[in-house]
């Protein structure tokens, strides 16, 4: 309940009522114990094997390396990228120390080591609290493997950059330690496939792990339409594949090969689906309601740039595939460029306090009317804007998703 002091309420004013809050000691005992609950193997212990690593990582600043998905920004997949190249070559070299031979076994045992879905599960004990606070529970984290990589890549790119090379070969080592006692015998078995690293690029991959792909030859086909054929190797392995083009021909049997090898790849390209057509009308018409809907708090709207409403669409999926992917605030604001008929407008806001941050979203259905608009608001102050807005994007994806599954039911009343 509220607690008041000399008939004045502890707590801020909002345009949804008020926000109350602790006092600071109660806020800090309160945030050390649900701490300690969420992540009990990290209480008071570190990792074994993972002490230089855990060091420099504590280093790096949260806001720098968290990706899209959990509230960040996009340059954090440059600094990811980066980073996957350092940890790479640091996994190369401790196979090599460990004398690991065989060019299918040190492929194996390399893409169990780096997989997302490998560091997504053990997130937990490679990265320190002052990081994991800043991310949803890891029930909902399973959803979200590629940005667990992203994040931890970048933390690499960070830790390298500030000279941490010893701390990074320890992560390599830890790395290839928990896969050989958990994924990697399993890679190429049963339910293998399901934590295969998924590529973009499987030519430019396969030939990263030492692989080739020949040059692709017309096997069939009329001038206007003919068949090429390429065939992709990997140490012992060899495969061929049919494609409409060269190019198409020799992704094919780079991915066929990948796949073989218990890497999945992503055959079709990315497309880039354009949003940005009714940007400023989605965004900027509503500006001026932006400043007065939460003046008490000093809330700011929450713009994005026509360049980035856009969504990525991977291996063929289509744009409610995308949406559906990941719950995040950038996804939910470009719900209404992709379901008008379901969404009308979706607004965000922000706002400082002195010891925190809010986000506050407000969802409007396209159809309905009592209840037909629903605001979410950040459940608790964060540290920063960032975190904010992510939390108060999660609950607002959800109730986007909720619509869209009214809509495919037939339930909304038209």
């Amino acid at each position: 309940g509220c607690e008041s002091q000399g008939g004045t309420w502890r707590g801020t004013p909002t345009p949804l009522g008020v926000f109350v809050w602790p006092s600071q000691p109660e806020m800090l005992g309160r945030a050390s114990a649900r701490l300690r609950q969420l992540f009990p193997q990290q209480a008071g212990s570190t990792s074994p094997g993972l002490a230089r690593w855990h060091s420099a990582v504590s280093e790096v600043n949260g806001w720098l390396v968290l990706p899209m998905g959990f509230g960040g920004e996009r340059h954090v997949t440059t600094a990811a990228w980066h980073g996957d190249k350092v940890l790479g070559a640091a996994v190369a070299r401790e196979l090599q120390a460990q004398c690991v031979g065989g060019q299918d076994e040190l492929t194996r045992r390399f893409c169990a080591a780096v997989s997302n879905e490998h560091m997504a599960a053990h997130l937990d004990q490679l990265l320190p609290l002052t990081l994991l606070t800043l991310l949803p529970p890891a029930e909902e984290r399973a959803a979200q493997v590629h940005d667990c990589g992203t994040l931890l890549e970048a933390c690499v790119e960070r830790v390298h950059h500030s000279g941490g090379a010893d701390a990074i070969e320890e992560l390599a080592r830890y790395l290839l330690a928990t896969a050989t006692d958990t994924d990697a015998d399993a890679s190429e078995g049963e339910g293998g496939e399901a934590r295969a690293r998924r590529e973009a690029n499987p030519k430019g991959r396969l030939l990263e792990l030492g692989g080739s792909v020949g040059p692709a030859e017309q096997v069939g086909g009329a001038s206007h339409s003919p068949l090429f054929r390429a065939a992709a190797s990997l140490g012992e392995r060899r495969l061929a594949a049919e494609g409409g083009s060269k190019k198409a021909a020799e992704k094919a049997a780079a991915a066929a090969l990948l796949a073989s090898a218990g890497v999945h790849a992503a055959v079709l390209p990315t497309q880039r689906l354009g949003l940005a057509r009714t940007a400023s009308e989605a965004v900027g018409s509503r500006a001026s309601e932006a400043a007065s809907a939460g003046r008490p708090l000093r809330w700011s709207a929450v713009a994005f740039r026509e360049a980035d409403l856009a969504a990525e669409l991977k291996d063929g999926e289509d744009g409610e595939a995308w949406f559906r992917r990941r719950p995040t605030l950038h996804r939910s604001v470009c719900a209404p460029l992709l379901f008008p008929d379901a969404v009308r407008a979706v607004d965000a806001w922000q706002a400082r306090l002195d010891d925190g941050a809010l986000a506050m979203v407000r969802v409007q259905a396209a159809r309905g009317g009592e209840g037909a608009t629903r605001v979410f608001v950040t459940p608790a102050p964060t540290s920063t804007g960032s975190a904010a807005r992510r939390a108060a994007g999660v609950l607002a994806h959800a109730h986007i998703t909720a619509l869209l599954d009214l809509q495919l039911n037939g339930k909304i009343n038209k």
